[in-house]
């Protein structure tokens, strides 16, 4: 009786002991403790045309029109105009904002042909504030805004949008015609580029991705991707391509890819003059707020900034690391629950800068040397903060006082508990992995109830 007794319960305890050593042996999810990161949704958003002083130049706190110099307007520099506020959103032409007119306004360091680059104009020297571009003056009060960001190429478009996602442009430094381009280089030839982009990464990697582009089928100033060889060949690839109006949808659906590129829709929209800025950001502002309103909110990182300098004056001399950019700087708001708050970051950054914050998060190789040295962009978040709630606009803000204000004074601030995007419980753990830690010690625990029963059982079995 004794054996049978002490058998049946050296039975339990090993099976007890055999179940947590199970428990503990299984393979448990990701963690914001083990990866790093809480960040699973990365979206790049990219306007048209506009240098950081042209947009922020007069915002609190930064290295803008404060630090400017006036800009001769005349051969001789017999007369001169200094940076002034436009008044309107819409400007009656574009400017000038090629490869031969910006290093023109470049002048070699001196910063001193912006007028002289765009023919005498001094459009080139006005500058927007919150009285028409209020929303984007709000994310720069809430989140993160960075004042010494460049475009990759000190040129236009579409160069810089092949830097977004390759890192390099092969030598491109001009604009596409009719669905092509005319240049060659041992990377280039055909309208063709053949090396390699961030995308056939991702897709490798297991990586969702969608890139949304107006005119999403072929070849524009806004979408390299179908001119990469690697994507021509890839059906794959190419359905991943499509058009800017389905970003909203696919949040909606819940369809949202780990990263996204989002691009305008059309002309109308895209900022670039004479296209309506009050606009433009009205449009940007629905994207972000269609994440903000989602349950994708807590896991995601939103990089908005602007193509290119778009012929407008900017004050501070780009770094000259190779013989294609940097480029003028542009805005680059960073928006997260894991932002910094009212940060106006000063690390030096450019476009690779996105690629690169997407590799480190993602733990993909580097594509190119720019990307490489890029810095990442991580100084700009606090991942030990309680995710930040989401600022949906319009609001009820005060809305020309920075940092932005409820109207009874009170900071925008933590989100509370119990409200919609609700934080995660901790950087560490989410509900997902709570629940599956649970299923697995009632399963652990049903166990040991079952061995218990059936020693008791053969207890009595035993017994005379």
């Amino acid at each position: 009786m004794r054996w049978a007794r002490k058998s049946a319960t050296s039975g339990a305890v090993l099976l007890f002991v055999t179940c947590m050593i199970a428990v503990s042996a299984l393979p448990r999810p990701a963690s914001a403790a083990t990866s790093g990161f809480p960040i699973k949704h990365v979206v790049v958003i990219v306007e048209e045309n506009h240098t950081f002083d042209n947009y922020f130049g007069t915002y609190p706190g930064v290295n803008g029109l404060a630090n400017a110099a006036a800009m001769p307007d005349a051969p001789d520099g017999s007369s001169s105009v200094k940076p002034y506020p436009l008044t309107t959103p819409v400007l009656t032409s574009n400017l000038n904002n090629s490869w031969t007119a910006a290093h023109k306004a470049y002048d070699g360091g001196k910063m001193d042909g912006f007028i002289s680059a765009q023919g005498g104009s001094n459009v080139t020297m006005g500058y927007y504030d919150y009285h028409l571009i209020p929303y984007y003056w709000d994310y720069a009060s809430q989140f993160v805004l960075m004042d010494d960001f460049f475009t990759s190429v000190m040129g236009p478009s579409l160069p810089n949008h092949v830097y977004l996602v390759a890192g390099q442009s092969g030598g491109l430094v001009v604009d596409s015609r009719y669905g092509g381009f005319n240049y060659t280089s041992p990377d280039v030839n055909d309208s063709t580029f053949y090396f390699p982009s961030i995308v056939s990464e991702l897709q490798a990697a297991n990586v969702t991705w969608r890139y949304y582009a107006g005119f999403f089928g072929e070849l524009n100033n806004w979408n390299p991707l179908p001119a990469f060889a690697s994507v021509q060949d890839s059906k794959s690839l190419m359905s991943n391509v499509v058009e800017a109006d389905q970003f909203a949808s696919d949040v909606k659906d819940n369809k949202l890819p780990s990263v996204s590129w989002l691009m305008p829709e059309d002309d109308s929209v895209s900022e670039e003059p004479p296209a309506n800025v009050t606009l433009g950001e009205q449009t940007t502002v629905a994207q972000i707020d269609a994440v903000m309103s989602s349950p994708y909110w807590n896991s995601t990182a939103i990089f908005l900034t602007w193509d290119d300098w778009g012929g407008f004056y900017d004050h501070v001399p780009p770094p000259m690391v190779d013989g294609y950019g940097y480029g003028f700087r542009v805005p680059c708001i960073i928006i997260s629950p894991y932002a910094k708050q009212g940060f106006v970051d000063n690390t030096q950054g450019d476009f690779t800068s996105t690629l690169k914050f997407i590799e480190t998060v993602f733990n993909l190789p580097s594509l190119a040397t720019r990307d490489a040295q890029a810095n990442n962009l991580l100084e700009a978040f606090d991942f030990q903060q309680s995710p930040r709630s989401p600022l949906v606009l319009p609001g009820q803000f005060v809305p020309n006082h920075y940092p932005l204000e409820y109207p009874n004074g009170t900071i925008f601030g933590p989100l509370p508990q119990g409200q919609p995007g609700k934080p995660l419980t901790s950087p560490s753990s989410t509900p997902s992995t709570d629940l599956e830690y649970a299923g697995i010690f009632v399963v652990a625990v049903a166990s040991v109830m079952v061995a218990v029963a059936f020693a008791a059982r053969r207890r009595r079995e035993v017994q005379p």
